[in-house]
């Protein structure tokens, strides 16, 4: 736990970044988080609207709202490597954010890259537990972190 008490965890909290891109006779208004797609409009205003609302949210919530993955496998994984599983009584205590470019759902999450501090590119993948093997996930050749557990 030692490592996690001394992450500074807003060094792992990124501002979204507004991109604009020309699209035929249209200006795309992209939000992104650490290179990653997490909003988009066609217009600035609604641009704006939609970052007003951005939050992180509860990672138990989100996967509550995802119906068609129960029964559910919380995977955190760096490009094709599986670092860990997190287990139900420990997704309250990660807040993440949607990502909209990378395969099935994608999470961004300060706390998964804090507990693999050598893994800059940590997200949260949550699939099926029957579509875990499909991933073709291998274990990371380092994927030492600090060891979770629920307190009561």
């Amino acid at each position: 736990m030692e490592a996690i008490e001394k992450v500074n965890w807003l060094a792992h909290r990124w501002p979204i970044k507004k991109r604009t891109m020309p699209y035929g006779g249209w200006t795309i208004h992209v939000g992104e988080i650490d290179g990653q797609r997490v909003l988009q409009a066609s217009d600035a205003g609604d641009y704006d609207q939609k970052v007003k609302l951005q939050r992180p949210i509860c990672l138990a919530r989100f996967i509550a709202s995802q119906r068609a993955i129960h029964p559910v496998a919380v995977l955190i994984v760096a490009d094709t490597f599986r670092l860990g599983r997190i287990p139900p009584e420990l997704w309250c205590g990660y807040d993440v954010t949607p990502l909209i470019d990378l395969p099935a759902i994608t999470l961004l999450s300060a706390k998964a890259r804090a507990v693999f501090p050598s893994w800059p590119q940590a997200m949260i993948r949550a699939v099926r537990q029957d579509d875990v093997p499909g991933l073709n996930l291998v274990a990371a050749p380092d994927a030492r972190g600090s060891k979770l557990r629920a307190v009561a």
